[in-house]
């Protein structure tokens, strides 16, 4: 089974737009929140894939029934989730708060490294966040 990796941007008017980066071709879609993104993007693909068998196209097979990656780069992240503090990341990451904040806005590139550090933080904070009850 493939992966269909797509990338995910918030616009200005707050709408989510999505775009696969690893399947024959280009599939975008929109929506007003990341969950109707995520649907939107989905129905995209099937009708996608639907016209692709159509027309006898020999790649669409390996494509069928594909886990969906979605992927965000950092300044993407911050502004989809405003509420996370990146002074808290960057401690839960142990790098300098400073550095976090240059990464965030493009005015430095963070390693792989350490975007895969940042990640983990990220994940657990999100682990910590679902295991409150009140």
């Amino acid at each position: 089974m493939k992966s269909i990796n797509v990338y995910v941007e918030k616009a200005e008017d707050g709408t989510y737009w999505g775009t696969s980066t690893n399947a024959p071709g280009v599939v975008s879609a929109f929506g007003a929140s990341l969950a109707e993104l995520k649907r939107n993007f989905q129905q995209a693909y099937l009708d996608y894939i639907e016209v692709a068998k159509e027309i006898g196209e020999d790649w669409s097979q390996e494509f069928e029934n594909p886990d969906f990656m979605y992927e965000m780069d950092l300044q993407g992240f911050f502004k989809l989730v405003p509420e996370i503090s990146m002074a808290g990341i960057a401690t839960k990451a142990n790098i300098n708060k400073s550095l976090l904040r240059q990464y965030a806005t493009g005015k430095a590139n963070a390693s792989e490294k350490r975007l895969k550090e940042i990640e983990e933080a990220v994940h657990e904070l999100g682990q910590e966040l679902l295991s409150v009850s009140f």
